[in-house]
């Protein structure tokens, strides 16, 4: 499994920082990896095919002498194993492999062992293929240093574009799918200048994009803000002023804001055919994140639970998005070092208010921070409907500071503190950190 003249060893790479330390992955019946937030996860199509490769190759160097030695070594399964990948040399694979061993010859026995194997698949040489007199394709020219667009996206592009003129009435989009209104409920608190730059995006992204949208704000006083409330009133008005526009309405509550409680005063204003967005004012999103929830979400069929990007607290970045305008939060951002993909966030959904309905709403018996959204999410998977579970790079949430009140249920209370942890920073971040000020550790 390596090629000839490399040397065999397990530790051809030699790393020199903690960060160039190559980890390996688990195999098993599923794959355990730190590459994710969700540690465990199915082993994809393309490591099977490898792995099966790799097994075959070993079986036929194994059996390679059988018939000189009287027996042959059939392969049975992997039990478990390792493998990384070796940017520089190529994968490396340590398999714990049960093997059926049978001899034939002599005295004749069939028993099953466990073999360990240490495999290494080096990168082949780099080769270099010259051609000469090379005529392009007729359906472009010869394309120049300038060019932007590759000929083989060019032959793939016209040759979509004959077969969609075929299939058009087969596969285009009805047109009441594209202009289907989106009722987005945003329940709010508090939290006036996050409101402020919430419903800029908002002006920009659909009151002047012309977007077929109707903004519900459930709006709560908060004592420790009171002046908030007023604030965040005037500021809707202005808006409406300013653009002759009907499609906000604040929905006033006096009762103690409870986020679930805030969405059903919402959901209580619509017909039971109507379109529902549900957003937090720390989300920005843009017309690509409404196109996908209006694909992604069918009436008495599917519901959309996109999985957002959720940025880390700025102050290990040395930054602040305090007084940043949403144009800021765009998908350039996205990285490891930024953010992280809120796997365990289900609080984003896009759903039909008689689908909420059947599923039974959320519970409104819970107060304080968060958990309704993750029994709503129990009941969807639950039922018949089918989940559009998806990254939205479009879904950018903000961070803002968490408070866990300690008169949250135990439940809540931990999940609250895990939504803490999660968004401190990446690990190399909390790494860095740890051993700068390890000494206070």
């Amino acid at each position: 499994m390596k090629s000839k003249g490399t040397p065999t060893s397990l530790s051809r790479y030699r790393p020199h920082t903690l960060e160039d330390v190559l980890e390996w992955e688990l195999v098993s019946r599923t794959l355990y990896s730190h590459r994710d937030l969700n540690p465990r996860k199915r082993i994809g199509s393309s490591l099977k095919e490898g792995l099966s490769d790799v097994v075959r190759e070993v079986m036929e160097l194994i059996n390679s002498f059988s018939k000189q030695r009287g027996r042959v070594i059939d392969f049975k399964e992997i039990l478990y194993g390792y493998w990384r990948l070796d940017p520089v040399y190529g994968v490396d694979l340590i398999l714990d492999l049960l093997l059926v061993y049978r001899k034939y010859r002599g005295h004749k026995m069939t028993v099953q062992v466990r073999r360990h194997a240490y495999i290494q698949q080096t990168f082949a040489g780099i080769f270099v293929r010259e051609v000469d007199d090379y005529v392009f394709p007729t359906i472009s020219e010869k394309p120049s240093s300038t060019e932007p667009i590759p000929v083989h996206k060019k032959i793939v592009h016209q040759l979509l574009s004959e077969i969609s003129k075929n299939l058009q009435p087969i596969l285009s989009f009805s047109n009441n799918t594209k202009k289907s209104y989106i009722n987005i409920m945003l329940p709010l608190s508090g939290r006036y200048p996050i409101f402020k730059r919430f419903l800029k995006m908002y002006e920009y992204v659909c009151i002047r994009e012309d977007e077929p949208t109707k903004l519900y704000i459930i709006l709560h006083r908060d004592d420790k803000s009171p002046g908030d409330f007023e604030r965040s009133y005037e500021l809707v008005e202005d808006l409406i002023e300013k653009y002759q526009y009907k499609d906000i309405q604040i929905i006033a509550s006096n009762e103690t804001f409870a986020r679930g409680k805030a969405l059903q005063l919402g959901v209580n204003s619509i017909t039971e055919d109507e379109l529902m967005l549900f957003v937090d004012v720390d989300m920005i999103f843009d017309q690509r994140s409404l196109e996908r929830v209006r694909k992604n979400t069918v009436r008495n069929k599917m519901l959309y639970f996109p999985i957002v990007y959720s940025l880390y607290n700025p102050n290990l970045l040395n930054k602040s998005y305090d007084n940043l305008g949403y144009s800021a939060f765009g998908t350039h951002i996205i990285n490891e070092e930024n953010g992280f993909w809120r796997q365990f966030g289900f609080g984003i959904v896009s759903l039909y208010k008689s689908d909420y309905q059947n599923l039974g709403g959320f519970n409104l018996m819970i107060s304080g921070w968060g958990y309704e959204d993750v029994t709503f999410y129990d009941n969807a998977v639950k039922s018949g409907l089918k989940i559009v579970r998806s990254v939205d790079p479009s879904f950018i949430h903000v961070f803002h500071s968490v408070k866990c009140d300690d008169n949250l249920d135990l439940e809540q209370k931990s999940m609250c503190i895990g939504t803490k942890a999660s968004t401190l920073g990446s690990i190399w971040q909390l790494q860095r950190v740890f051993f700068k000020y390890r000494d206070l550790f």
